[in-house]
């Protein structure tokens, strides 16, 4: 007998097991890339709405607040609700629309965001949050997501 026919270790089957081990290792690395770029990509839309938000809730709450300091010296001075509607309207912060007794304005973001907010004038020189809705206008035509570009972005 010769030692190459008893032993030896056939070269074939273990090369083609590694082959195999580094195409699917090559899959995982496609994956795991286009998986961390999707995520990206997700995480900076989130992150653009919810500035967006919260800048229309800051712009809202300045409305409320320069409402409120119109409506303060009519409560001080026990006024009633013509004088409180008339305090307003001479201080109406920009934006603001008078409807009687209710105070509307709409705050929009670029990006299609927008808070639309009621305000009601009380007999005693007060107000009330009627409403306070956030909504987003819907559109079909987006820029489309581009999950990976072959290329690694640098920031």
């Amino acid at each position: 007998m010769t030692a190459r026919g008893r032993g030896s270790v056939r070269i074939g089957p273990i090369s083609l097991f590694t082959l195999v081990i580094i195409v699917c290792l090559a899959v995982m690395a496609v994956l795991s890339v286009t998986t961390a770029q999707a995520t990206f990509a997700a995480a900076e839309k989130q992150g653009a709405f919810t500035a967006d938000t919260y800048a229309n809730e800051r712009a809202a709450q300045e409305f409320t607040a320069e409402v409120d300091a119109a409506l303060a010296p009519v409560r001080a001075a026990g006024g009633g609700l013509d004088e409180a509607i008339s305090a307003v309207e001479r201080a109406l912060p920009e934006g603001g629309v008078i409807d009687g007794t209710k105070i509307k304005a709409e705050f929009a973001s670029d990006n299609g965001r927008s808070l639309a907010i009621e305000l009601e004038i009380l007999d005693d020189a007060t107000y009330r949050v009627t409403s306070w809705k956030t909504t987003t206008n819907w559109t079909e035509n987006g820029a489309g997501e581009t999950l990976w570009s072959g290329t690694a972005q640098t920031r």
